[in-house]
């Protein structure tokens, strides 16, 4: 992977990089702890990083708000959000509404492609 430079976006140019996480390194499961998950090559090729660590943090915590969700994969809300409406639409993960909040839980297929996406 390269550094990317987009010198005509608007309102100002941007670059960015790729940290990525290899075969072999670690991501936390929850912020604060010692627990640990491998990100396997397949599944974050078939995903992408961000949205390997998102369908797996839904599947440790079933039921997470979009917010919870952020918080514990390291992003935006409106980052979990994007990424939760693609893990949907692909039947990876369900969404159910209560009042006007979002709860995010895993689709027994999302949970197939987690067990064996290594």
């Amino acid at each position: 992977m390269y550094p990317a430079l987009d010198d005509r976006a608007e309102p100002q140019p941007w670059l960015t990089y790729p940290v990525g996480l290899r075969d072999t390194d670690h991501f936390p499961s929850r912020i604060g702890t010692a627990r640990t998950l491998t990100v396997s090559g397949s599944l974050t090729a078939l995903l992408g990083h961000t949205r390997a660590v998102v369908l797996w943090t839904i599947a440790d915590r079933p039921g997470c708000t979009t917010t919870e969700l952020a918080r514990h994969a390291g992003i935006s809300p409106a980052g979990a959000s994007q990424h939760a409406t693609v893990l949907r639409a692909a039947g990876l993960t369900r969404t159910t509404r209560h009042h006007n909040t979002a709860l995010h839980t895993i689709t027994p297929a999302g949970h197939n492609l987690l067990n064996h996406g290594s």
